[in-house]
């Protein structure tokens, strides 16, 4: 399904079991083959998260991958300056009519303007116990991390459009 620069949509974040967490407007951006981009607007209130802080008026562009299992957050303050980096291990996303939705799973990545990354929520998955009750997932999980990791690290896109 193709849409139009500036296009609206719905986009639905799922937790690792695919529960609804999240559901919020945005509207389509360019983006590289097999990516989808959708600008949104921060609405939760004051977030920290690492060495990053969403703040009401954020603006986030957001990088969804059909085929890699990560997807990517610019983000940016009211006045444009380029906060970081907030990148999830997930699901390749999928469209369902004017709804994107993308499962999170577990692993988020911070790449800061200066070039610091810092990985969270490992221990989660650890406490999930994925290691034991999926193995090749646990796996999966693991090297996406890595690959994000790697993309962050030598600027793939998106990496090489901000920062």
């Amino acid at each position: 399904m193709r849409f139009p620069a500036e296009h609206p949509l719905t986009i639905v974040k799922l937790d690792p079991v695919g529960r609804v967490v999240a559901r919020y407007p945005g509207t389509i951006h360019p983006a590289a083959p097999g990516w989808i981009a959708i600008v949104a607007d921060w609405q939760l209130g004051t977030v920290e998260v690492g060495p990053l802080r969403f703040e009401p008026g954020d603006r986030l562009i957001e990088y969804f991958s059909f085929v890699e299992p990560i997807n990517a957050f610019a983000l940016f303050a009211p006045d444009g300056t380029f906060k970081g980096w907030y990148a999830n291990v997930a699901c390749p996303a999928y469209l369902e009519e004017r709804t994107l939705f993308w499962r999170d799973l577990y692993i988020d990545i911070i790449g800061a303007p200066d070039g610091q990354i810092t990985v969270l929520d490992e221990e989660e998955l650890e406490e999930s116990q994925l290691s034991q009750r999926d193995p090749e997932g646990y796996a999966c999980i693991l090297a996406a991390r890595d690959r994000l990791l790697t993309a962050l690290r030598t600027r793939a896109y998106p990496f090489h459009l901000y920062g």
